[in-house]
């Protein structure tokens, strides 16, 4: 099991952090999980992974439904999940809705910046970028209903750091999000709630 950790929020959400050391037959498949719909084994064990962080967050046996728009659900909590190379974040909570994204460390960022990254943001550092990326990827699962694109949200300035938080602008309703952030030598993770 590779379960990193549960953070558990004095508001009863929880993100937590599973590094994907299995194979797929190291992990239970959870009733009502067809894993079948996955022909590919890297989702397929991405699948199990999540199922089992959640099962370790919660003590049940939940499943993940995905909506047609792409958003998962679970009975009884708001869910966000992130997926990346060898790594899952899933975020919880019972009455708000939640936002998460966590992307491994490469340069890759520095060449795919122009795609979200607007005019008037500058961040200079492949950190900086990486952080740009994640926050809006994390306003972008918060808001899904909203259909928001990179060049619809702005990051306010920052001064990148191990933790933190930043300001995303939603263009389209003027609304100021703050998302936490925290950079590890593996990744970037970036989570965010707001009220219902």
């Amino acid at each position: 099991m590779a379960l990193r950790r549960i953070d558990r929020m004095a508001d009863g959400s929880m993100l937590g952090i599973w590094q994907m050391t299995e194979c797929e037959d190291d992990l239970p498949c959870p009733i009502g999980l067809n894993l079948s719909a996955w022909k590919n084994a890297t989702r397929r064990l991405e699948k199990l992974c999540t199922h089992a962080l959640l099962h370790a967050m919660t003590g049940s046996d939940l499943i993940i439904r995905t909506l047609p728009s792409g958003r998962p659900v679970t009975d009884g909590w708001e869910i966000s999940v992130s997926h990346t190379r060898g790594w899952v974040a899933v975020y919880l909570a019972k009455n708000k809705k939640v936002g998460v994204d966590i992307e491994y460390q490469s340069d890759r960022v520095n060449r795919i910046a122009g795609r979200f990254m607007r005019a008037d943001e500058k961040q200079e550092s492949r950190i900086g970028r990486l952080i740009c990326w994640c926050a809006k990827e994390t306003v972008y699962k918060l808001l899904s209903e909203e259909d928001l694109q990179y060049a619809q949200m702005r990051l306010e300035s920052f001064v990148p750091a191990e933790r933190g938080v930043v300001f995303v602008e939603d263009l389209m309703t003027d609304a100021r999000i703050k998302v936490a952030y925290e950079v590890t030598e593996d990744f970037v993770l970036t989570w965010t709630d707001m009220s219902k």
